[in-house]
């Protein structure tokens, strides 16, 4: 996989004319009634997980580019869970659509190196293939430029990609991001992205890194600032949806030319089955309820992207 990443994701935006990102986070107990396993065994729930899974990739894979596979959402399933993560990113690959893994990873020096080959790196082992590898991971850069390093190397080295927390849209993660005075921790850690995506050899033909940042948009202004001081590194933007999060308050984090953010849902999407205005309008068909949801969320945020 050669081609840069930021390159393949505006190719995907393009085809399904949306920067619409479906987060799949599935929890047992929030799964479709006729899907829940009537025994406690580990293997059985992810079974069912799983078959949630995939049957939400079915629905979502003509409307979106791109969908953001939670690894925490799996690893609560014990050994059991990192095998079905790495088949549903193989899943979400061949039903055509960009991955991205929200795997949070900060540690460094080897440790740092050893996440990285686990989650950016197929050509270790011979039974590694790239579609199990995501095309590009969420990262914590709390620790520094060796806590990333490893992984922007192997992004750039395979065409894939990283997204490193700057401003999470998790209100209590505030009293973090938002400390100091004339400069803010935030600001810093953005400052502190752009030194580290901005190479030329990280910089794809569309003209952004494939260092990216997580960015929310909290306030129209200070989101407005953060897109001009990272002017080629690409948004993943949190919090539409069940976070109160709407199209126009994302608009500030693309570019002026309409291109450089997606958009992720999550809760919003792969849960509609249980919200009335749609069980009400496909009753107990839960795979149409979700793709219902998915079109309505697709089509609100389309605008914000230019083709």
């Amino acid at each position: 996989m050669n081609t840069h990443y930021s390159d393949r994701l505006a190719e995907a935006i393009r085809c399904r004319q949306t920067p619409a990102v479906v987060g799949i986070d599935p929890v047992l107990e929030r799964l479709p009634a006729a899907l829940r396993p009537k025994d406690t065994t580990c293997g059985a729930a992810l079974e069912a997980v799983e078959t949630f899974c995939r049957g939400v990739l079915d629905v979502l894979a003509p409307l979106v580019p791109a969908v953001k596979i939670n690894v925490g959402f799996f690893e609560a399933f014990y050994w059991y869970g990192f095998t079905a993560y790495y088949r549903i990113v193989a899943y979400a690959h061949q039903r055509g659509l960009l991955v991205i893994g929200d795997i949070k990873r900060g540690d460094i020096g080897s440790t740092a190196r050893q996440y990285a080959q686990g989650h950016l790196d197929h050509t270790v082992f011979d039974e590694v293939h790239e579609l199990h590898i995501p095309d590009a991971v969420t990262l914590a850069g709390y620790l520094g430029e060796n806590a990333v390093r490893p992984f922007i190397d192997l992004a750039r080295r395979h065409g894939r990609g990283v997204y490193i927390l700057v401003r999470p849209s998790e209100p209590k993660a505030d009293e973090v991001h938002e400390f100091g005075g004339a400069q803010r921790f935030y600001q810093h850690m953005a400052g502190l992205v752009r030194r580290w995506g901005d190479d030329e050899e990280l910089i794809g033909e569309c003209g952004l890194s494939c260092v990216g940042a997580v960015v929310a948009p909290k306030d129209a202004e200070s989101t407005a600032a953060l897109r001009a001081l990272l002017p080629r590194t690409p948004f993943l933007v949190p919090g539409y949806g069940a976070q109160g999060g709407t199209a126009e308050s994302c608009r500030p984090c693309f570019l002026p030319d309409g291109t450089g953010a997606v958009i992720n849902a999550s809760r919003s999407v792969i849960y509609a089955f249980s919200k009335p205005e749609y069980a009400e309008r496909h009753g107990g068909d839960w795979q149409a309820c979700i793709a219902a949801a998915g079109r309505t969320f697709a089509a609100d945020v389309a605008g914000l992207a230019s083709g």
